[in-house]
């Protein structure tokens, strides 16, 4: 005879907390407004990161497409009342956002991912990675003003206290004073304020390593339908990524971004461009309904 399956934590309970909590953000729009916010500039500071002949399908990419399914699924894990696991795949996401970051550092991701994206390599020390980023002039720049990395050292370390369960208070049970899932007020806060954290200190530094993101540049009327592929926030990416950040962090970022040599040379090649004409659109248009013709027939 089969041994019945005996779970205390089980789906049941665990769909009540999700319900519980989309419950609340429909009550509380204001803070289910703030997570989408956060959610979706994360999502478009990807298009920050560069699209050459030489990196595209490389795998460069990977670590941020990686960084953002995580965040998606720790946010998942939150509405499930899973808490601390929704703060362990939060650190993921600041190691994996933190890791793209360093395979770049010397702006061949390309050729230095390559290695760990075969599993042949371990994954690189995430203060190690911290360490080698901060040398970057701009970095350095930034971290006099903003004390940023020992403030990302900071946010690592106290996720960590979740990850490794550094006693009661950090364990799955602290957060919900049981030994099953439930609705925890405090404990939907505390994931929130953990993830702007890592949202916040992930796209001010691939602002740093792409300044070229505070440009706001004219990408439509330049280019149509046919924008760059990467290495740009356009007309609609680059007000999500910037609504997250202080007024005093874009000032220092734009500064930083205006004073940049390649910066000012690729600005001024595409003003310098002709304006689409509304028959160059029309002709873009035409061209793409063909091609999802063709792809619908295949």
């Amino acid at each position: 005879m089969t041994s019945p399956l005996l779970i205390v934590n089980n789906h049941k309970k665990v769909e009540e907390v999700y319900n519980k909590s989309e419950e609340y953000l429909n009550i509380h729009e204001d803070l289910r407004d703030e997570i989408a916010t956060h959610l979706w500039a994360y999502h478009e500071i990807g298009d920050l990161i560069p699209q050459t002949i030489e990196s595209l399908w490389s795998g460069h990419f990977f670590p941020y497409s990686e960084s953002y399914y995580e965040l998606e699924n720790s946010f998942e894990l939150c509405k499930r009342g899973f808490y601390r696991h929704s703060l362990f795949a939060l650190r993921c996401v600041l190691e994996l956002g933190v890791l793209g970051l360093y395979f770049d550092k010397d702006g061949q991701a390309h050729l230095d991912v390559q290695a760990w994206l075969r599993s042949d390599d371990p994954t690189p020390h995430f203060r190690s990675c911290l360490r080698r980023l901060f040398e970057l002039e701009y970095f350095k720049q930034f971290d006099a003003i903003f004390s940023l990395r020992q403030e990302v050292e900071n946010l690592y370390s106290s996720l960590s206290d979740y990850v490794h369960v550094r006693g009661y208070r950090y364990s799955a049970t602290g957060q919900t004073h049981a030994n099953f899932n439930r609705f925890s007020e405090s404990s939907l806060y505390r994931y929130v304020e953990f993830m702007k954290k890592v949202v916040k200190s992930i796209v001010t530094m691939m602002l740093l390593k792409y300044p070229m993101g505070m440009q706001d540049l004219p990408l439509w009327d330049k280019f149509g339908l046919n924008p760059p592929a990467g290495g740009f926030l356009d007309e609609s990416s680059q007000p999500a990524v910037l609504a997250i950040l202080d007024e005093d962090v874009k000032e220092v970022l734009q500064n930083i971004s205006d004073s940049d040599p390649t910066v000012n040379k690729i600005v001024k090649d595409i003003l310098a461009m002709p304006d689409l004409t509304e028959e160059q659109l029309e002709k873009q248009r035409a061209e793409l309904d063909k091609m999802k013709k063709h792809g619908t027939k295949r």
